[in-house]
């Protein structure tokens, strides 16, 4: 019976939602202050660290000038030190710049010349970091190629990285990230292994975030690979969270029952906290993913 009752309760939200997104795009529902106030405190020591896929386009659940919103509204709450994003348009990148101001910069090139492509775009505090280092490599047999790709994958996959120098302490770290192909889990192994070599070569330079949606779930061979050589935030937070991070604009879901979304760091790095960035708006998803946030003691 709980369950019948929770099926019908999820299409009852899901309606709503996408009646305010009809709303919202012929310019009938705009909310007059947009304001998310669960975000989970942290200590000031702390660095705070996001992931976020985007859903790169429009769709009848939202379009992206819309959810952009959302999504400004979600980084203004947890006010992350740096943040990775998926599934990033040339509109999306410009709407997060409009939005952001001179608080944050980003580094990142386009995974292709193709109309629109896609960036996996790093974005980081200019008032407490100073850039290093920064670049994008490809996910094949050929990482400083670019648009190449290996591996039977479906697209040119790429990752992006910024080392940043904290201005205070004089700390150094790398945030990573990266969005493996959708396709074949093959794929996904070889794109990993690529992944994991650069990984090494940063480490040398300090600890290494590496965030991304890796289409693929936990014990997966992707997934492995990565485990293999670094630490996943949610397996070793001291505060935890669980569930899936695809939801699909909180239609049912097939079978992902397990995040594909993940936040790894370097090994013996002290992670903090690990939440899944769930918060709708007036009954509104953000994007067709959750965003994940990890609280580190880099």
């Amino acid at each position: 019976m709980q369950s019948i009752k929770t099926f019908f309760l999820s299409k009852k939200a899901h309606v709503a939602a996408l009646v305010l997104a009809v709303l919202m795009t012929l310019g009938q529902f705009t909310p007059a202050q947009i304001e998310i106030t669960d975000a989970p405190a942290r200590d000031d020591t702390a660095t705070r660290v996001i992931s976020f896929n985007l859903r790169c386009k429009d769709d009848i659940y939202g379009s992206v000038k819309n959810r952009a919103q959302f999504v400004l509204a979600a980084l203004k709450a947890y006010a992350p030190d740096s943040f990775g994003v998926q599934e990033a348009t040339a509109q999306w990148l410009a709407l997060l710049d409009e939005g952001l101001g001179k608080t944050y910069a980003r580094v990142g090139q386009a995974r292709d010349s193709s109309k629109n492509t896609e960036y996996s775009a790093v974005y980081y505090r200019t008032d407490k970091f100073r850039l290093l280092d920064s670049g994008t490599r490809w996910l094949s047999e050929t990482p400083e190629t670019a648009g190449s790709k290996s591996f039977l994958s479906s697209f040119p996959r790429i990752c992006t990285w910024a080392t940043l120098k904290n201005k205070q302490t004089g700390r150094v770290f790398t945030h990573l990230n990266t969005h493996l192909d959708h396709l074949l889990e093959y794929t996904r192994e070889k794109q990993a292994q690529v992944l994991v070599a650069f990984v090494k070569t940063l480490e040398a330079q300090g600890p290494v975030v590496c965030t991304g949606d890796f289409n693929t779930e936990e014990g997966a061979k992707a997934y492995k690979v990565v485990a293999g050589a670094l630490d996943d935030t949610k397996m070793t937070a001291a505060v935890s969270d669980d569930g899936p991070t695809f939801h699909d604009y909180g239609r049912p879901l097939l079978g992902k029952k397990k995040p594909i979304d993940f936040i790894f760091v370097s090994r013996g790095t002290v992670v903090q906290r690990y939440r899944i960035i769930d918060n709708t708006v007036e009954n509104m998803y953000l994007s067709d993913h959750y965003g994940l946030c990890s609280d580190l003691a880099l």
